[in-house]
């Protein structure tokens, strides 16, 4: 059983993930396995210039606010390393950018 300290940071993660998906206009979930930290930085760089939100979650907590967000459907496609991306204002800044990295690295899956 988790420390109580533990657990309401953790309920408070999934409470700040489940304000980001319901206050974003549109979300990309990819899985970030084998992108070198070079690469990786040149990503964030260019999602935070288009005003787009990108973290790794943990799949477990990701699964329980897309629950407490009425998004359950996000749950079949959590598994592996997740990255989530959001954009409050923008509906195809994530994705764009998100999908032309994938065209060049082969390992990393929108």
């Amino acid at each position: 059983m988790p420390s109580e300290k533990v657990l309401e940071s953790k309920q408070a993660l999934v409470a700040e993930l489940t304000e980001k998906l319901k206050g974003s206009v549109a979300g990309v979930l990819v899985s970030y396995q084998g992108i070198s930290v070079a690469a990786d930085t040149a990503l964030r760089r260019q999602l935070r210039e288009a005003g787009v939100e990108y973290a790794v979650v943990k799949n477990t907590l990701l699964g329980r606010a897309a629950d407490a967000a009425e998004l359950s459907d996000l749950k079949s496609v959590l598994s592996g390393t997740t990255a989530l991306a959001v954009s409050k204002e923008d509906e195809l800044a994530a994705a764009k950018i998100l999908c032309g990295f994938a065209e060049k690295n082969d390992s990393f899956t929108v």
